[in-house]
């Protein structure tokens, strides 16, 4: 085989190899095509699913992609959480700056926040606060057939104390007999009874339930 032959050979095997280049963009383009009209059949696409879409590998069944196109919704979700609770950090961040709460100090590459001694104080506030908070007063209400009776007697210095429990009956649907007399058909919620254990007030509440057939019976949590 001289050069000549060679040359005519390789040429040959060129315009082989555009040809199938040629034939394997058509197939391509019209799975492309096909791809973007299924995901289109049913409902409407957003562009940005689109064009995810398009760039699912050649090959990818149809479910693939619908797979792949989940798991792309699920990371933009992510995504956008992220953002919204990065931008909440961020303000957050602003704000304990410009009140003097803390301190920013640089230790090599890294940064690093501190508390001030403003930061201190205001700290401890919150702790006391957060210490003495009444517990939330709404209960969710179960209706109950037996009647029951609630009489406390709180202490005058926890007076907070006896707000939060009349408000807590007026929510669990319970009416007032008199201002530490209440009666009602709801359930007592396990709730109420821990928050009560909380507050160090159960020894002053004492409950009472009438059944049908009239007996009185005191229960206790």
């Amino acid at each position: 085989m001289d050069l000549v032959e060679i040359k005519e050979g390789k040429k040959r095997i060129g315009i082989w190899i555009n040809k199938l280049k040629t034939r394997l963009s058509i197939i391509m383009k019209g799975e492309n095509r096909l791809k973007i009209l299924e995901f289109l059949e049913n409902s409407g696409q957003a562009l940005e699913e689109l064009f995810f879409i398009f760039t699912v590998p050649y090959g990818t069944s149809f479910h693939g992609a619908e797979y792949r196109l989940r798991k792309f919704r699920e990371a933009r979700e992510n995504l956008k959480t992220f953002k919204k609770d990065k931008r909440r950090f961020d303000d957050l961040l602003y704000r304990l700056r410009k009140d003097e709460l803390v301190d920013d100090i640089e230790k090599g590459e890294k940064s690093f926040l501190r508390l001030t001694q403003r930061g201190k104080e205001i700290l401890n506030k919150l702790r006391d606060k957060k210490d003495n908070a009444m517990p939330d007063a709404k209960y969710q209400s179960q209706n109950d057939d037996n009647l029951k009776i609630i009489i406390f007697d709180i202490p005058e210095g926890e007076r907070r104390k006896r707000v939060w429990l009349r408000s807590a009956l007026k929510n669990l649907n319970f009416a007032m007999l008199q201002k530490s007399v209440w009666v009602g058909k709801s359930k007592l919620p396990h709730e109420f009874a821990i928050d009560l254990n909380k507050l160090k007030i159960i020894s002053y509440v004492e409950i009472f339930a009438i059944s049908k057939t009239g007996s009185l019976k005191q229960l206790k949590f």
